[in-house]
């Protein structure tokens, strides 16, 4: 195939999908870099528990199929209301253990810029 005669799809999709990534990561960091951190106190309103689990796939390398399998640890979050405001947090399951619904609790949050959505960062007791 000459030059002239390859197909500009490729480099047009290379492009493109690069440029998607670079936006991407770029509106995460633009969103979230820099935020102030403040404390608050929080209620919580629920727990949830997701187990552990494994989950298996197939990559084929050099025309030979390799089973894979890749594991999810357990997962203890909490559901609180900050300020009025419902937001979620995953803490250590001897956290998780001790809390129960309408503890008060410390909170560490940030609130995001252009999202404006309110992240947890740190749960004490």
């Amino acid at each position: 195939m000459t030059p002239r005669g390859a197909n500009p799809f490729g480099f047009i999709f290379s492009v493109v999908a690069i440029g998607a990534v670079v936006i991407y990561f770029g509106y995460g960091a633009v969103d979230r870099m820099g935020l102030q951190v403040n404390t608050a106190e929080a209620t919580v309103t629920g727990k949830q528990f997701t187990e552990s689990g494994k989950s298996y796939y197939t990559t084929i390398s050099g025309g030979r199929a390799w089973v894979q399998s890749q594991e999810t640890p357990e997962t203890y979050a909490v559901v609180l209301n900050v300020n009025g405001e419902p937001t979620a947090a995953v803490v250590s399951k001897q956290l998780y253990d001790a809390l129960k619904v309408n503890d008060k609790v410390q909170v560490s949050i940030r609130r995001t810029r252009i999202t404006g959505r309110l992240e947890v960062v740190e749960v004490t007791r």
